[in-house]
């Protein structure tokens, strides 16, 4: 699994969609984890879950286990539905798993940012941290606005440059990058070091 296999995080759902949905996230922000599903609580407490980092836990499998989740709360990450009525205590992260990708995403890079900050270090791929920055200081620049929701015409205006250009840029970012997608662009520019999730 090499020196990144030790990471290791847990979806634990019912909802095997849900599932595969995160996991197919979770890929993007955190490429070197090994991320591992389970659609019970037996399987995966039989599979040794003190050696996961972060257990993503449906509301309902956590609410039948409260007491176990609680006691790792600094694990757990809890997916909630927007109107589903259930008292998760004030120490649990809570992910809100029908919000738009773009949310849910901020959401997940925020928690895996904060997991640095608390003390719970997570030493980052070499390939991340080592790769030669593609874009130019304009590029990052326009990918920097575009990830904080600006439109063309806005980013135009803040970088005094015409709209023309500002497409210009945002195509060479995807060529470059080959991301298309605004997600995507997100992911990219908070695990390279273009912008810090706490300012989207």
């Amino acid at each position: 699994m090499g020196t990144h296999g030790n990471l290791r995080l847990a979806v634990i759902d019912e909802n095997i969609v849900t599932c595969v949905g995160l996991r197919t996230i979770l890929n993007e922000v955190v490429p070197f984890a090994q991320l591992s599903i389970y659609t019970d609580i037996n399987t995966f407490i039989e599979d040794r879950p003190e050696e996961f980092f972060h257990y993503f836990v449906s509301a309902g499998i956590f609410i039948q286990n409260q007491v176990f989740f609680t006691e790792r709360n600094k694990k757990t990450i809890v997916l909630t539905a927007k109107d589903e009525d259930c008292q998760i205590p004030d120490t649990i992260r809570i992910i809100n798993v029908t919000q738009a990708e773009e949310s849910l995403i901020k959401s997940i890079l925020s928690i895996h940012q904060n997991a640095h900050s608390n003390g719970y270090h997570v030493q980052e791929a070499p390939v991340q941290n080592k790769a030669p920055r593609l874009l130019s200081n304009r590029e990052a620049e326009v990918l920097t606005l575009v990830v904080k929701g600006f439109m063309n015409k806005e980013i135009a205006d803040r970088l005094n440059i015409s709209i023309t250009t500002v497409i210009t840029h945002r195509r060479n970012i995807t060529d470059k990058l080959n991301i298309k997608s605004v997600s995507g662009l997100t992911i990219y520019a908070v695990t390279h070091g273009y912008i810090d999730i706490e300012t989207l």
